[in-house]
Protein backbone atom coordinates (compact mmCIF):
# COMPACT_ATOMS: atom_id res chain seq x y z
CA UNK A 1 0.00 0.00 0.00
CA UNK A 2 1.19 3.79 -0.88
CA UNK A 3 1.46 6.29 2.00
CA UNK A 4 -1.89 8.05 -0.48
CA UNK A 5 -5.18 7.24 1.04
CA UNK A 6 -7.26 8.61 -2.09
CA UNK A 7 -4.73 6.27 -4.43
CA UNK A 8 -5.26 3.75 -2.10
CA UNK A 9 -8.90 4.07 -2.07
CA UNK A 10 -9.30 4.37 -6.26
CA UNK A 11 -7.26 1.24 -6.76
CA UNK A 12 -9.21 -1.01 -4.17
CA UNK A 13 -12.56 0.36 -6.05
CA UNK A 14 -10.88 -0.21 -9.42
CA UNK A 15 -9.68 -3.96 -8.00
CA UNK A 16 -6.14 -3.12 -8.68
CA UNK A 17 -3.09 -2.55 -6.69
CA UNK A 18 0.45 -0.88 -7.34
CA UNK A 19 3.49 -3.56 -7.03
CA UNK A 20 7.10 -2.80 -6.75
CA UNK A 21 7.59 -6.38 -8.61
CA UNK A 22 8.15 -7.73 -12.41
CA UNK A 23 4.69 -8.55 -13.97
CA UNK A 24 3.97 -12.45 -14.42
CA UNK A 25 6.15 -13.29 -17.52
CA UNK A 26 3.03 -14.85 -18.94
CA UNK A 27 0.54 -12.13 -17.90
CA UNK A 28 -0.25 -8.83 -20.50
CA UNK A 29 1.84 -6.76 -18.66
CA UNK A 30 4.88 -9.30 -18.75
CA UNK A 31 4.30 -10.32 -22.39
CA UNK A 32 4.43 -6.12 -23.24
CA UNK A 33 7.58 -5.97 -21.64
CA UNK A 34 8.94 -8.61 -23.12
CA UNK A 35 7.96 -7.29 -26.51
CA UNK A 36 9.45 -4.22 -26.25
CA UNK A 37 12.33 -5.69 -24.90
CA UNK A 38 12.99 -8.21 -27.74
CA UNK A 39 12.21 -5.50 -30.35
CA UNK A 40 13.24 -2.49 -28.99
CA UNK A 41 9.81 -1.00 -29.68
CA UNK A 42 9.63 2.94 -28.51
CA UNK A 43 5.88 3.31 -28.84
CA UNK A 44 3.47 0.79 -28.06
CA UNK A 45 -0.23 0.39 -30.12
CA UNK A 46 -3.71 -0.14 -28.89
CA UNK A 47 -2.95 -3.05 -31.84
CA UNK A 48 0.29 -4.27 -29.17
CA UNK A 49 -2.19 -4.34 -25.69
CA UNK A 50 -4.29 -5.98 -27.80
CA UNK A 51 -2.39 -9.00 -28.78
CA UNK A 52 -0.87 -9.23 -25.49
CA UNK A 53 -4.54 -9.41 -23.96
CA UNK A 54 -5.17 -11.73 -26.15
CA UNK A 55 -2.50 -14.01 -25.75
CA UNK A 56 -0.63 -13.44 -29.16
CA UNK A 57 1.87 -11.01 -28.65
Amino acid sequence: MSNDIDLDFALQVAGAELSDKSPAPDSPLGRLRQFVADNDIERLTQDHVAQALSGKL
